[in-house]
């Protein structure tokens, strides 16, 4: 029993009739070189020459953390701008500046519900006290929202100062 069958070509044709996907035309040289008016319009200007450029360890983790750092993903379009002098953009994060805003919201957030709260104590405090005792209980809340305000003011100046230091930092 013979599992492979042997094939015989001609051998008056070329080796590359073998693979008929390595063998060009005319035809097809000839498509190549006319405008198509299909698929992507071909760029006035092609990237033809390639250049080979080798790092040692300590060059490539710089450029890594360069690339990083300009948050691009291309290293070939990187070191173009490098080499040819061509702005890029660098952004640093700062985690402080998100754990504030979130620390800011979280404030305001229990701000807005201390503002509910308080409109419900006065409206409890009408209803089921005594007019001396109300307002006994009233001068504390008062008290409570004066000192709640100078915390508001506080923190408002906080973040102008934070606001001031960020600006600072981008430029």
């Amino acid at each position: 029993m013979q599992i492979f069958s042997k094939v015989e070509y001609p051998m008056s044709l070329p080796a590359v009739h073998h693979f008929p996907l390595m063998q060009t035309t005319t035809k097809s040289i000839n498509i190549m070189t006319e405008i198509s008016k299909n698929g992507r319009p071909p760029s006035p200007n092609r990237c033809t020459h390639c250049v080979m450029v080798r790092f040692d360890d300590l060059e490539w983790d710089a450029l890594t953390r360069m690339m990083e750092k300009a948050d691009e993903t291309v290293r070939a379009t990187f070191i173009k701008r490098l080499v040819f002098g061509k702005p890029f953009k660098v952004l640093t994060t700062d985690r402080s500046l998100a754990v504030y805003c979130a620390k800011l919201s979280e404030f305001f957030a229990q701000y807005r519900t201390v503002g509910v709260n308080y409109d419900l104590v006065v409206k409890e405090l009408r209803a089921n006290f005594t007019e001396k005792k109300a307002m006994t209980l009233l001068y504390k809340l008062e008290k409570a929202t004066i000192e709640m305000a100078k915390i508001t003011a506080d923190v408002r100046a906080l973040s102008l100062q934070f606001d001031e230091q960020w600006s600072l930092k981008s430029r």
